[in-house]
C-alpha cells in the first residue's frame, strides 16, 4: 500500500501542480493581454475640429505722428512775392488704412486762425500761410467740416504718404525771430 499511496499522492501532487501551472499560465496570459492593451488605449485616436477665427475690423492709423514738419526754412522780406515750400513725402501726412476703407484727412486751421489764413505766432507778431493738398498750390486744404476741402483715399493695408504744401502770401515782414503754428491732423473713416 505504500507504493500505491505514494502513487496517489505522486498523481494528486502532479495533478495540483499541472492545475496550478495551468492556472498560473492563464493569470500570466490574463496579465500579459491587459499590460499589452493598456498602451494601446493610450495609443487611441479620437478626432475632433479646431476653428480658427479672426475679425478683420476697419481702422485708420496715422503713421506720421508728430514728425510731420513743413519748414520755410529762414525768410528775410516777405512782401515782396509768394514763399511756397512743401513737406517731403515721409514728413508729410502718413496713413494706414484697412484694405478698401474709404477715408478723409483734414488739417486744422492752427493755434492761431485769421479770417482767411492760418497763422504763425511769435509772440504778438503772425505771419500768415496756408496749406494745400497739390503742388499747384490752388486746392486749399482745410477741416474734415469743410468737405469740399480735405484730401479723400481708400486703404490699401499699406502706409499711404501725402506731402503737404504751404504757401506764405505775400505780406508785410513782421518782427525777426522763430515763428511756428501746430496745426491738428483729422482722419475720418
Amino acid at each position: 500500500m505504500t507504493i500505491s499511496r505514494t502513487l496517489i499522492q505522486t498523481e494528486r501532487t502532479l495533478k495540483e501542480n499541472i492545475m496550478y501551472t495551468l492556472k498560473l499560465m492563464t493569470n500570466i496570459s490574463c496579465l500579459m493581454i491587459l499590460a499589452g492593451l493598456v498602451p494601446a488605449a493610450n495609443a487611441a485616436q479620437v478626432n475632433g475640429k479646431l476653428q480658427v477665427k479672426v475679425n478683420i475690423g476697419a481702422a485708420c492709423e496715422l503713421k506720421s505722428g508728430d514728425k510731420s514738419v513743413l519748414d520755410f526754412g529762414s525768410l528775410n522780406n516777405l512782401n515782396d512775392k509768394d514763399h511756397d515750400e512743401q513737406t517731403a513725402a515721409s514728413t508729410g501726412v502718413e496713413i494706414q488704412c484697412s484694405k478698401g476703407i474709404a477715408y478723409k484727412i483734414g488739417l486744422g486751421y492752427g493755434l492761431n486762425p485769421s479770417n482767411s489764413h492760418r497763422q504763425m505766432s511769435n509772440g504778438g507778431s503772425f505771419v500768415s500761410y496756408d496749406l494745400y493738398r497739390d503742388s499747384a498750390r490752388t486746392l486749399w486744404w482745410g477741416r474734415l467740416i469743410d468737405t469740399s476741402s480735405i484730401l479723400s483715399g481708400v486703404g490699401n493695408g499699406v502706409i499711404q504718404s501725402y506731402p503737404v504744401y504751404g504757401r506764405i502770401p505775400k505780406q508785410a515782414t513782421p518782427a525777426t525771430g522763430a515763428y511756428s503754428d501746430t496745426v491738428s491732423i483729422e482722419v475720418s473713416f
